[in-house]
């Protein structure tokens, strides 16, 4: 059977390692990835920093908890920097904590979502001025330091502002993160809780650096 020259050439580029932006107008951009922490919760705006952990359960139960915070850039798999801190635990009653630090070796993939900051926020990591905040989901390649590797998953449902808005993230986006590590998959995420710090992410557009 023959086949055209250009279907053969769709079919290879469709094996190729996808990495899908949409929302951010730079193609080489850099982002900002963290698990924030809630300095303080007050109805006049949240203030935000980085410094948090997020938390993910296995099928049985047990737990792994990490901090972290990194960058990558869009375009570059490769391109990547940061980690973090881990500590898993076994389901109840076992308590035996096993820890150490994680570092990204690679950007799977990421998708910018929809959304606006809630507006009176105050973001102590970006600019200030909310407008390089954005919501999304990563997918980041990661090596444990116990020598195991896996996956991180870190998701930002921007909450948005009240009508007439604008409004925050889709509902089918979750906030916080999931992991694998080895053949565990931490797959259900803690969720945040109101009023209670910890389980929350964030993205940044960082300033591109000019000459």
């Amino acid at each position: 059977m023959r086949l055209n020259k250009w279907w053969i050439l769709g079919a290879a580029l469709s094996l190729l390692p996808v990495l899908v932006v949409a929302d951010i107008r730079d193609d080489a951009a850099t982002i900002r990835w963290d698990i924030i922490h809630i300095v303080t919760f007050s109805p006049s705006g949240n203030v935000i920093a980085e410094g948090g952990m997020a938390s993910a359960l296995a099928q049985n139960k047990s737990m792994i908890t990490v901090t972290g915070s990194g960058t990558f850039t869009l375009g570059d798999s490769d391109d990547v920097t940061g980690g973090g801190t881990w500590k898993t635990v076994g389901p109840p009653p076992d308590s035996t904590p096993h820890s150490g630090t994680y570092r990204v070796t690679r950007l799977v993939r990421f998708d910018v979502a929809p959304g606006a900051q809630a507006s009176n926020a105050k973001d102590l990591i970006g600019d200030g001025t909310l407008a390089d905040n954005r919501g999304g989901l990563a997918i980041l390649r990661i090596a444990y330091s116990d020598g195991s590797k896996g996956i991180l998953v870190v998701s930002c449902d921007l909450p948005g502002n009240p009508p007439p808005g604008p409004a925050g993230s889709p509902d089918t986006l979750f906030e916080g993160i999931t992991a694998s590590k080895g053949f565990v998959d931490y797959w259900n995420r803690a969720a945040p809780v109101p009023k209670v710090d910890g389980n929350r992410t964030l993205f940044h557009v960082l300033p591109t650096n000019e000459d």
